[in-house]
């Protein structure tokens, strides 16, 4: 590799280093790519201790030139997002708390409450940390800008209750325009980023008008909608600048194993998002270089990127990011570090705000590194058990079996690793579904082409006591996967090892099985879930499969445009009659078939 190193240009560009198998592990941009490369290539006592190890694994690399610095930022962005290597930083998004969703690329969009990745469709608001105050201002904005609130959009020959309550403008029906429902969607949004003064002037303007005009209910009404307004403006005014800044607050806080980014943006002067996100480094990078990767990592799918960033640390090469952010955004974008003033004192906020998160998490790693050593002990392992995976088989009465797959690492729930499996072979016999759920994990993670799907435990639990941990073991022994077994037994929480008979009894106080009881349950409500799921898309199938004259395109479009077949059942003839594809004859059978059901 080291002869290969003179072949390759001195031009900007991507560099990609493969293990043994040819999997990337790591990709970098350079500005020169030979002389980039060559840094990883000196005697391993001169390179970090992690450097050095992810150069061990190194079996080739490759490369890409690009006409510009710019092009290979862009390029490795796109590439750690399609390989995800293992020694390039991993950004783990903070989901726990919800987001007010405004679906803005909806002919009619809507408001809702969502925890998810954001889809680069919508605009979102928050996190919001208390969620009963959250349901209650969602009720206050649907009664003030009256959007529908139905999953889906749909046209239909009647509204629904939200509109004769006056909490929808009933798109649905045609009671709306398309552009006068979307004005309402711009006082929504603009509400929400911040610009309340000229809202609340309008309607209290309105409500003026109303009382001259001697509608008095119509006057209640709008006083209502400006005291619910006020609140929800207090709530979210909690700081506020003597300027109307218009920028993002970026504070960041490092230690050897992981960083974490605090974002805060600032809208006219106001605060009116809050983001954090951890970092794992499997690297050691310095600040600037944790800084480029996370403001890459964050705008590169924004459409609100603010003319100022206010970063802790500048990144190593500043004018390259701000022509990308520029190229990103259309308009300059400059990233400062101020050293005094105001936007001093905001980032200082910034992270005051993030080591008070900082401890709080790092006081919790502690303890439950602490739980994690002591259960080590008491089940006699030879690691501590950082990740731990547990699993179990739902069914009811032999139908619809599935397994579930349950991720707990460092002591706390890894839901985006969380795995549900169809059972394939015979329906009423757990153990051979264990053994299939097992077979499938390990094979998968193992197989060549996927070395990456999942990392493999310190510990596998199995909900169940001494037959099904032997079941386990004996797959797992089958695969050549030494990896310890447990089986924890529900009625007396108790834990069985392969092989032995005598059941290992922990105190029932014990922080240990209590964490190993959190993991079975949900492991336990995950399967049933889905077990569930299976079966009330069998029945959804079978009661539209009875029905004469309704093959399975008749049933999709049903489906599509009713939702449900609990619409469909109370749907009147003239409606089903309406579904394309659906004739008053087949509209008349469905009709007929859901009547008779009922009366039976």
């Amino acid at each position: 590799m080291r002869e290969r190193l003179h072949d390759v240009p001195l031009q900007p560009g991507v560099y990609m280093f493969k293990d043994q198998e040819g999997q990337v592990i790591y990709v970098g941009k350079a500005k020169a790519l030979r002389n980039r490369m060559r840094s990883y290539f000196q005697a391993s006592e001169k390179l970090h201790p992690k450097v050095r190890a992810m150069m061990n694994r190194v079996g080739d690399f490759d490369f890409i030139i690009t006409k510009t610095e710019v092009e290979a930022l862009i390029l490795e962005n796109n590439l750690i997002k399609a390989y995800q290597p293992r020694y390039n930083i991993n950004l783990r998004d903070d989901k726990t708390y919800p987001y007010l969703k405004v679906s803005i690329k909806e002919k009619f969009p809507r408001l809702s409450i969502v925890r998810e990745e954001r889809d680069g469709k919508s605009i979102y608001f928050g996190p919001f940390t208390d969620v009963t105050s959250l349901k209650d201002t969602l009720k206050i904005l649907n009664g003030i800008f009256p959007l529908r609130s139905c999953k889906t959009f749909r046209i239909k020959t009647r509204a629904c209750l939200n509109r004769d309550m006056e909490k929808c403008t009933a798109p649905c029906i045609g009671q709306i325009s398309e552009q006068a429902y979307q004005e309402i969607v711009k006082s929504l949004v603009a509400f929400l980023e911040g610009n309340m003064g000229e809202i609340l002037q309008n309607r209290e303007n309105e409500m003026k008008a109303a009382a001259a005009n001697l509608d008095f209910e119509k006057a209640a009404r709008l006083r209502d909608q400006i005291k619910g307004l006020k609140i929800i403006a207090a709530q979210q005014q909690k700081v506020v600048f003597d300027a109307p800044y218009n920028l993002d607050l970026i504070g960041l806080l490092m230690d050897e194993q992981e960083s974490l980014v605090q974002l805060f943006k600032i809208r006219t002067g106001k605060i009116i998002a809050k983001d954090s996100f951890w970092l794992n480094r499997p690297i050691n990078e310095a600040e600037p270089e944790v800084m480029e990767f996370f403001l890459k990592q964050y705008y590169d799918d924004k459409e609100d990127i603010p003319s100022e960033i206010i970063v802790s640390s500048i990144p190593g090469e500043q004018a390259l990011m701000e022509k990308w952010l520029k190229l990103r955004s259309g308009k300059k974008v400059v990233l400062r570090f101020p050293r005094r003033g105001d936007k001093r004192s905001m980032l200082n906020m910034v992270l005051d705000n993030a080591r008070v998160l900082w401890e709080e998490k790092k006081n919790r790693d502690r303890k439950n590194q602490d739980i994690l050593l002591q259960l080590g002990k008491a089940l006699q392992l030879e690691v501590i058990p950082q990740r731990i995976e547990c699993y179990d088989i739902s069914h009811l009465g032999g139908e619809e079996t599935v397994g579930s797959m349950v991720v707990f690492t460092n002591g706390l729930a890894e839901r985006k690793s969380y795995r549900r499996f169809k059972i394939r072979i015979e329906q009423n016999n757990d153990y051979a579904s264990l053994a299939e759920v097992l077979q499938r994990r390990f094979k998968k993670s193992r197989e060549e082409l996927n070395p990456s799907f999942l990392p493999e435990p310190d510990l596998i639990i199995v909900d169940g006591g001494l037959g099904q941990v032997n079941a386990a073991k004996m797959i797992l022994d089958e695969m050549q996967v030494d990896i310890p077994v447990y089986g924890l037994a529900k009625k007396n929480e108790e834990l069985y090892k392969p092989g032995v008979g005598q059941a290992l009894i922990l105190p029932r106080r014990d922080e240990g099985l209590r964490l190993l009881q959190r993991l079975r349950d949900e492991s336990h409500r995950f399967a049933i879930e889905y077990n569930r799921k299976r079966r009330g898309k069998k029945l959804i199938v079978s009661a539209l499969d009875d029905i004469k004259g309704i093959g399975k395109e008749r049933k999709q479009k049903l489906l599509a445009h009713f939702g449900s077949v609990s619409k469909i059942r109370v749907a009147t003839v003239e409606e089903l009659a309406t579904v394309p594809g659906m004739n008053r004859t087949a509209a008349q059978n469905v009709y007929r078939y859901f009547q008779e059901t009922d009366n039976n």
